[in-house]
C-alpha cells in the first residue's frame, strides 16, 4: 500500500513520486507509465529516502523523458501510422476489405483488414500482420547473409535463432548460438550487417573489450554509423514493440 504521494510543490523536484514502505531491506526506484515510485523499508527515515531520490534525480528525469517520447511516438503512430521497412519510413494505409492483403509500395504499405476483425482490435491485427511479414523476410534473408559474413570473418556459429526481442537486436551465447531479432528487417541493410558482425565477433571475444571492437571495425569499418542510426531511430523502432 502506498503511504503517501509527495508532489513537486512539497519536494521541490520536477516530478511527483510515491513512497511504498514494506519489509524490504533496501531502497529502490521504479518508473512505470511515467509514474515514479520509491520502494523503502518500513523503518527508513524520510530524510534518507529524500536524499536517495535526490541522488537519482538525473536518472529519473532522463527515464521520464524517454518514456514521454515513446508515448508521443505511439500516439503519432496511431494518428498517422508510419513504420520503417529496411530503413525507409513508410505510411501504413489501412482499409476494410473482404479478405486480408498487404502490399508494400515505395512510400507506403497498403493493408486490407477483413470486415470480420473487431474495430477495437484493428491496431493489434495490423501490428501482428506486419510482424509476420518481418519474420518471413528475416527467415529468407538472415541465414544466407549470416553465412556470407561468417565466411568473411572465419567465425562460424553453431546455430541461428530468429525471433522478436523487446530489449535487444541480437545476442550470442557461450554455446555459439546467435539470436537475431526479426524486427531488424525494419532497419537498413548496413545495420543488419553490423548486428550480425557484432554477434559473430562475440564468438571470439565474449565481451566488449578493445580487442572485440577492433575486430568489429576490421570487418565493418562503418559500424559506428550503424550504431548511430539505431540510436537516433530507437524511439520509432520501439514504438512497434
Amino acid at each position: 500500500m502506498i503511504n503517501h504521494l509527495l508532489r513537486t510543490e512539497k519536494s521541490s523536484l520536477p516530478f511527483a513520486y510515491a513512497i511504498k514502505r514494506s519489509r524490504r531491506k533496501t531502497l529502490c526506484i521504479q518508473i512505470k507509465q511515467s509514474q515514479v515510485r520509491v520502494l523503502a523499508p518500513q523503518t527508513c527515515p524520510q530524510e534518507q529516502i529524500i536524499g536517495f531520490i535526490n541522488t537519482k534525480k538525473e536518472w529519473i528525469i532522463n527515464h521520464l523523458k524517454a518514456q514521454h517520447i515513446i508515448e508521443l511516438r505511439r500516439q503519432e503512430m496511431q494518428a498517422n501510422p508510419q513504420i520503417f521497412c529496411r530503413g525507409v519510413l513508410k505510411t501504413v494505409v489501412i482499409t476494410k476489405a473482404i479478405c486480408f492483403a498487404l502490399i508494400e509500395e515505395q512510400h507506403s504499405i497498403l493493408i486490407d483488414v477483413p470486415h470480420k476483425v473487431n474495430p477495437d482490435n484493428i491496431d493489434a491485427y495490423v501490428k501482428k500482420q506486419l510482424a509476420l511479414r518481418f519474420h518471413h523476410q528475416a527467415k529468407q534473408h538472415f541465414a544466407q547473409r549470416l553465412t556470407e559474413l561468417s565466411q568473411q570473418l572465419n567465425l562460424v556459429p553453431t546455430d541461428l535463432i530468429i525471433k522478436q526481442y523487446k530489449a535487444r537486436w541480437g545476442s550470442c551465447n557461450s554455446k555459439g548460438v546467435i539470436s537475431l531479432n526479426y524486427l531488424l528487417m525494419m532497419t537498413p541493410a548496413a545495420v543488419i550487417d553490423y548486428v550480425m558482425i557484432h554477434e559473430l565477433c562475440h564468438l571470439k571475444h565474449m565481451n566488449h573489450s578493445a580487442n572485440f571492437w577492433n575486430l568489429v571495425q576490421r570487418h565493418d569499418p562503418q559500424y559506428k554509423q550503424a550504431k548511430l542510426w539505431l540510436k537516433e531511430h530507437s524511439q520509432q523502432l520501439r514504438a512497434f514493440h
